[in-house]
């Protein structure tokens, strides 16, 4: 009998809850067009066979799609919410005269951090990006590793340039320089498209076009420190990378008036330091949470001029230098979570971002992907957009390729 009674109790109960269910709320999906353009100097207008990628930032659900020959991609019941909006085309040699122009292979991409889509409509994207070919960076090493007593060891970084064309080129007179480092909050430099804002700026020393020849598939690497960190007794036993001659062409020996810590290795030949937003620092540290790493054509940048950040507190200045003046760049950030907005590089330099993930010690780097090999050199991928080209390397490869 208690079984029975057990039992109306159950279903009973059942039937209540089920009475007093509320009918989830339907959400209505909308219909949108993005619509994208070639650069306005092109012979064709509308970019069919472009790859749009569509992320919604609140769900994470990711879509790629292919424009058609309107250069159009019809989104059919999507939902209202803010999307992010990376685009790429890579215009191949065989197509590339009656598209562009000119002959010659290119990539082009375009990004939007955040498209705000709450009615049917339509957004209009123009790509951007030039020719393959030139020097680009092949990967940056700026965690650091851990030293056996597991304290941050910063000084085994490195930055490597790499000639991803057909023909020899010189390395004399390009400068590089580090943005801002890593930051969980946007820059208001962002908002200005048009430049970019180094907190560090180095040159290459030697005369533009005749000094430090660099041939296809070659590169060179520019050391914090340039020596072996594995065995120098100033090193560290646990550190991935040997930065002493042979392996580093250039080291940034930090030596601004008043600040002589930092160790000039007799080995390897100095870089000459133009610009740092602080003095006081013990060496070039890009930041161990990444930074925005920029390679620059030849100019007097000794001259340009020093801005503070829009709308900050802080005092500290940073050198203002136009993007059309950028060779190659990459963003790099703390971790995935790190949202475009929150970029420190004008789309147009890069259009996504890369990232090791884990803050100092990580004992990683980013390097960028090969993208195919010709007679024994390989070409890079470089669609100027990171998210793409780069990937995480867990042992850092000067002068190599681990990946």
């Amino acid at each position: 009998m208690k079984k029975i009674n057990c039992y109306l109790y159950l279903v009973a109960l059942l039937c209540l809850l089920s009475g007093c269910r509320k009918d989830f709320a339907t959400v209505n999906t909308l219909s949108y067009t993005l619509a994208v353009h070639y650069p306005s100097n092109y012979i064709e207008s509308f970019a069919a066979n472009a790859t749009v990628t569509l992320k919604n930032t609140f769900t994470g659900q990711q879509s790629q799609l292919t424009t058609n020959a309107k250069g159009e991609v019809d989104l059919q019941d999507i939902i209202p919410g803010i999307y992010t909006v990376t685009v790429s085309r890579e215009v191949t040699e065989e197509e590339s005269i009656s598209i562009s122009g000119r002959l010659g292979k290119a990539f082009l991409n375009a990004s939007i951090p955040s498209l705000r889509i709450q009615e049917s409509g339509k957004t209009d994207i123009q790509l951007s990006g030039g020719a393959i070919g030139g020097f680009v960076i092949k990967e940056f090493y700026y965690t650091g590793s851990r030293t056996p007593n597991n304290s941050s060891y910063l000084y085994d970084g490195f930055v490597e340039i790499y000639n991803n064309s057909t023909d020899t080129l010189y390395a004399g007179g390009i400068s590089f320089g580090a943005t801002k480092a890593g930051s969980t909050l946007a820059t208001k430099f962002i908002d200005d498209q048009q430049n970019v804002y180094l907190a560090s700026l180095w040159t290459i020393p030697g005369t533009a076009g005749v000094d430090h020849p660099v041939a296809p598939g070659k590169s060179i690497v520019i050391a914090v420190d340039g020596i072996n960190h594995k065995t120098d007794p100033k090193g560290n036993p646990n550190a991935p990378t040997d930065l002493g001659a042979g392996i580093a062409d250039f080291e940034t020996y930090f030596n601004p008036p008043g600040n002589s810590n930092d160790t000039d290795s007799p080995d390897v030949p100095n870089v000459t330091l133009i610009y740092s937003s602080s003095l006081t620092i013990f060496d070039w540290l890009p930041g161990v949470n990444g930074s925005g790493l920029v390679i620059l054509s030849p100019d007097d940048y000794a001259s340009y001029e020093t801005v503070t950040e829009p709308g900050a507190t802080a005092s500290t200045r940073y050198v203002k230098v136009a993007a059309d003046k950028v060779v190659d760049g990459v963003d790099c950030v703390a971790n995935s979570t790190i949202t475009l907005d929150k970029k420190r590089l004008p789309l147009t330099i890069d259009a996504g971002v890369a990232f090791v993930g884990g803050g100092a010690g990580t004992g990683k780097s980013v390097i960028r992907k090969v993208r195919e090999e010709i007679n024994g050199i390989k070409v890079l991928m470089d669609t100027n957009n990171s998210s793409s080209d780069f990937t995480i390397n867990d042992t850092p490869s000067p002068k190599s390729y681990s990946k």
